[in-house]
């Protein structure tokens, strides 16, 4: 081989090699397709902080006033006394006041005329319509034991009624009542029932008793009885399809977990 070819080949392999040694190192090349290693990266981290920033609870405590926990397994302790009066006459907290009426505004706006028909009832109360309840049953021809769990399916015993708290309304369309329908489960199937369903988070409601959930709350869907827990427990249980228990639950696990953090 002559002195002139292999000077040649001497040359072009150093020329290739500095081809490869001063490639850039930004991208990556697979089949035909470059692929950005610092985007790839960045998109990573990003995913990742996003999982956390969704699975991540609300900086709330569980005792917090808007969280108060009343069912067949947590009685009432004491009966609100800070109540003041809807447009139409019925108690609520004081502090749902607004709330609810910034709600019933905005649903006017969209053409849905909500009303309350029930909110604050006293233990005393309770046992008046719980009994009108059992009797009515009664009187269709259910015994006893029939009258009593056609009452318990959607009235909770006196006590154990989240109307005690004063953050709890029967909330449907005011059309629906005035037809002489009420409380019955086909309200979600009417505009205000979607309505309520699709924005009562953005106002700190919730629908206390969601399908699917009766084994935990006990009590059957209810698409007019709504809760108010402030708007980012709201959004956080409606986003995540629970039930108040069970959020409550894993607020608990974690206020368990940083105590125990806090004692070593």
């Amino acid at each position: 081989m002559s002195k002139k070819l292999l000077s040649l080949i001497g040359i072009l392999t150093v020329i290739f090699l500095g081809l490869i040694f001063f490639m850039p190192d930004e991208t990556l090349v697979v089949g035909k397709q470059a692929q950005p290693k610092t985007q790839t990266v960045k998109e990573n981290k990003s995913s990742d902080k996003d999982k956390k920033q969704a699975m991540a609870l609300p900086s709330v405590k569980s005792t917090d006033w808007n969280l108060i926990l009343v069912n067949d397994t947590h009685p009432i302790k004491e009966e609100n006394k800070q109540l003041k009066s809807l447009p139409n006459g019925y108690e609520v907290d004081e502090r749902v006041l607004q709330p609810y009426l910034d709600m019933e505004a905005a649903a006017k706006k969209d053409g849905i005329q909500l009303t309350v028909i029930s909110s604050y009832r006293s233990v005393a109360y309770q046992e008046q319509i719980y009994k009108e309840a059992y009797d009515r049953h009664i009187n269709e021809g259910q015994t006893p034991d029939e009258a009593k769990k056609s009452t318990a399916a959607y009235m909770t015993t006196p006590g154990q009624s989240e109307h005690h708290t004063g953050l709890a309304l029967d909330v449907v369309d005011q059309d629906w009542y005035n037809s002489g329908q009420g409380l019955e489960e086909e309200f979600i199937e009417t505009p205000a029932g979607k309505w309520i369903q699709a924005h009562c988070s953005e106002y700190g409601f919730i629908v206390r008793y969601p399908p699917n959930k009766e084994s935990i709350t006990k009590i059957n869907y209810e698409p007019w009885h709504i809760r108010y827990v402030g708007r980012e427990n709201a959004e956080y249980i409606t986003k995540h399809q629970l039930a108040l228990e069970e959020y409550i639950d894993l607020i608990r696990e974690e206020e368990k977990v940083m105590e125990e953090k806090n004692q070593k």
